[in-house]
């Protein structure tokens, strides 16, 4: 069942994740990030953890992250123009993973059931 404060914190570490992504990518790799494929980045990670705030989902937390990540990051990796289709699964597999571990355990807003 979600809750206003799991919902508000699992979206801005969403966009943390996501703004970390996109300075992550602009920094340490030869890409060419566009303000759309940033946009797009950021977004998406914003996404992910929207859809970690809302769900029910009654799982493992860190399983329900993963998977969240893994099915949320599938638009931007078969559309997307930013890296290879493993690397973004994987990568919002991490950020899926990190935003529910933090929603969770550091700022305490576990699902309820």
């Amino acid at each position: 069942m979600a809750y206003l404060k799991r919902v508000l914190i699992a979206t801005v570490l969403g966009i943390v994740c996501g703004i970390l992504c996109w300075l992550g990518g602009k920094f340490f790799t030869d890409m060419q990030i566009t303000p759309a494929i940033a946009a797009s980045i950021i977004l998406n990670r914003a996404i992910i953890g929207f859809f970690i705030g809302i769900s029910g989902w009654n799982i493992h937390y860190l399983l329900h992250g993963v998977i969240i990540g893994a099915i949320g990051t599938l638009p931007l990796a078969v559309y997307g123009d930013v890296s290879g289709f493993f690397t973004m699964i994987i990568f919002g597999i991490i950020w899926g993973f990190l935003i529910e571990l933090f929603t969770t355990k550091i700022f305490k807003s576990a699902m309820k059931s």
